[in-house]
Parts: structure tokens; sequence; C-alpha cells
């Protein structure tokens, strides 16, 4: 109870699980009834190896004074949308009961995502359900290669971030204080003599000398940021908000699909260049603090946060821990035929400027989440959505098989760009165990 009871200050956003079941109401005899059917993978997180048997179980409620007539069949495409299997059964629904059915889907040899359409055709229903399930996903190696001076463009990063003085500030918040936890303003320089900003969340009731674990949280995609999250008493907590974002905008301003592409035709210019040695500034004002433990930092966030996130734990080795739900933009080219955002946003941009994409994802190659994680040595959780259109499940495993540091993987194959409470729940759990806090 205790993990639980904390986890819920932490929370960031509950998401309710999309379930793997579709309705149809009918009218019968002046009340609705449901028509119920639902499908489910052989294994739950819908990712098999060589010597599994891929299977979808499917099961149909039929609430009507109807028989039920027809066929339930399946199409198994690549994610390029070629068929690679089918099938068809005919079923025969009784009045008011219900059926199930097993549908086995030919193993496929080469490793990767699929796309499976179950559909039913019966008597008075129709629908269709879509999922994803994996093939050997820890085979998946990207053909895109990072620069040859990958390594020394980041370095240079560094190096240029070092000349600014990081001139911190704290200043406390009283009107946000809730009970025995206090708020500060953090300021900092970062690249370009930027100002960026955040919050901390203390609590008064700390020993002398005492040191505190650090959770450090950066937002997701957006120019929104957060505000201050207030934790348990042995957590100090920071939500950092990059430049562009939140109550870090007033140097840099771009629009919403602009954080994206602002200088984008210039590399040592372009604005996630700055943002990430704004994650690795804050990592410098938490080694800066003496109420803080430099040698306790996890980074965390969802979506672009994620991104952030493994990055900068990629670059900086005082963090120690890393969590990244949903993180985006891994393997950018293996994007490029998908005509819904991020590519749709720089595709605008290019017709806009007339820059060429191929010149656009030249800058990007330097910003590509797999050609981070060979170097990442913290300790990682990660979790993905097998229905993510933003942060696909072959471009995640592009740079997870880059990791050889410990991590783990939560595999959701029923939800798009979104994770579960319990994924919550999970890294509440994590965090306490690896911070000691009983």
């Amino acid at each position: 109870m205790l993990k639980i009871r904390v986890f819920k200050c932490l929370l960031l956003q509950l998401f309710i699980m999309v379930g793997s079941i579709c309705y149809a109401t009918h009218r019968d005899g002046g009340s609705e009834k449901e028509f119920l059917f639902s499908i489910h993978p052989s294994k739950k997180n819908a990712i098999f190896k060589t010597g599994d048997n891929i299977r979808y179980d499917v099961k149909v409620t039929n609430p009507f004074n109807i028989v039920q007539e027809g066929t339930i069949s399946y199409q198994v495409t690549t994610q390029n949308n070629i068929e690679v299997a089918s099938k068809s059964i005919k079923v025969s629904i009784g009045k008011r009961s219900s059926g199930s059915y097993s549908l086995p889907v030919p193993f496929q040899k080469d490793p990767g995502f699929y796309k499976i359409s179950v559909k039913i055709n019966v008597t008075e229903y129709d629908d269709t359900l879509k999922r994803v399930f994996g093939v050997n996903p820890q085979q998946i190696i990207s053909d895109n290669q990072p620069p040859a001076d990958f390594e020394k463009y980041w370095l240079s990063a560094r190096a240029d971030l070092r000349k600014v003085a990081p001139q911190f500030k704290m200043t406390e918040q009283s009107a946000m204080r809730r009970g025995e936890q206090e708020v500060y303003l953090i300021e900092a320089q970062s690249l370009n003599n930027v100002t960026v900003r955040g919050w901390l969340t203390i609590t008064t009731k700390r020993k002398p000398g005492q040191k505190l674990p650090v959770w450090l949280v950066f937002p997701g995609y957006g120019i929104r940021g957060y505000e201050p999250i207030y934790g348990p008493p042995g957590l100090a907590v920071i939500t950092f908000n990059l430049r562009g974002q939140g109550n870090s905008r007033d140097q840099v301003r771009p629009t919403t699909d602009g954080y994206l592409t602002t200088d984008i035709e210039h590399k040592e210019r372009y604005i996630l260049r700055g943002a990430i040695m704004d994650c690795v500034r804050a990592v410098d004002f938490i080694c800066s603090r003496p109420e803080l433990d430099s040698t306790n930092i996890i980074c965390s966030g969802e979506s672009m946060g994620g991104y952030y996130s493994l990055i900068t734990s990629c670059l900086d080795k005082r963090v120690k821990f890393c969590s990244a739900y949903n993180p985006t933009f891994a393997d950018w080219r293996a994007l490029q035929e998908r005509g819904s955002w991020p590519m749709s946003a720089l595709l605008t941009y290019s017709k806009d400027r007339f820059i060429p994409i191929s010149r656009m994802l030249t800058t990007l190659d330097y910003f590509d989440l797999k050609n981070f994680t060979p170097k990442l040595d913290a300790r990682t959780l990660i979790a993905i959505s097998l229905l993510d259109n933003l942060a696909p499940p072959y471009n995640q495993y592009t740079m997870i098989n880059n990791i050889k540091a410990p991590y783990k993987v939560l595999v959701y194959p029923d939800l798009a760009h979104e994770v579960p409470q319990s994924s919550y729940e999970y890294l509440s759990g994590w965090m306490m165990d690896e911070f000691g806090m009983f």
C-alpha cells in the first residue's frame, strides 16, 4: 500500500487502458443488448520469438435471439502493407450464446513488426480489429548509420555549453508550498546564453547534511511545459522546462511545429541542439546543490520527454537511472515513408522554405535517438506501445537493440501513443527500490 500511496503523489497523468473489445448494440424487445467481439494474442505482449506459435484467440458473444452465421477472417501485412498471410473460417453462433475460435498465424521468417486485421462478418454484425505483433524484434538492425562525426559533434556541443557560466538561481515560491513540500523556481543560463527554468519541490523535513535522490522530469513535445510535481518526502523532484517550453519561452518562442523545425537546415543552430544541452544543464544544477544527491539521479519522461531522458542519460554519465515511455524520434529515415506527423511537419517546412528534405534529414541524423543509445550506461526502463504511429515499434527497437546497459522493456500491444496506469505504478516501485525509499 505504501508504494501505491507514494505513487499517487508522482503521477503525471492517468491513462485509461484501451481494451481489445468492440461492441455493437441492438434493440431487442425494448432493451439494448451488446454484441461482443474481442481478440487476444497467444503471448500477452504480442512479441514472438523463433519456436513460438503465433495465434489469436477470438471470442464472440451473441446476445440476440438470432443465429449469427458468417465468417471470421484475418489478414497479415508487413509495415509497408504487403500481405504475407490470410485465412477465413466459417462460424455459426447460436442464439444468445458465445463462441470461441483460434486463428493460427504462420510464423514470419523476417524479424520485424506485422499488422494483423481480424474481421467478423455475420448475420447482424460486421467489424474489424487491427493490431500489431512482433517477430524476433531483438534482431532488428537499422540500415541507417550515424554520421561519421557524430561523437565529435556532441563533444563540441558539451564544450560550448561549458563556456556558458550557468548562473544558477533558486527562488522560493511560498504561494506554491503544500504542507511540508516547498517549491523553488530554478533558473540557469544554457547554450547560447538562453535562460531556462524549472521547478524544484523538496521537503522541509531534511536532516542536517541529508542529500535527497532526484527525479528529473522532462516535458513532452510542444510548448506547454511542466508545473511543479509534489513528490514523497524522500525524493526531490525537478520538472525542467527546456528552451521554448513552459516558463522558458521568453527568448526562444517557436510555434508547435517550429519546435521541431527551427533552424533545421543548420545543424549548429538547430533548436534541439540547444534543448538537449538544456537537459545537461539541469544535471549541472543538481550537482551544484548540497541538498541533492548527485549520485542518485533518474531522468524521466514520456514521448519527447522520453527522448530527452534517454539522450541525457547517454551524454551525461552522472545520470544513473532512466525512464522513457513512448520515446520518439528513433531512426528518422525509416519514418520517411510515413505520411503522418512528424514527417508531415518536415515536408511542410521543406515545401515552404524550398529546403530539400534530404538536407533536413542530414541534420536529424545527429539527433536520431538510435545513434545515442550505444552509449547508454544508466539502468533503464522503457515502455512502448505496438499501435503507436508517432513512435512505431520497429523504430523503437532500432534504438533498444543498441543498448548495452541493463534495461527492461514494457510492451503494450493494444495501445497507441500512451501507456496504462500500471506502468506508472511499476515506475514508482522501481524508483523506490533503486533509491531505497521504504
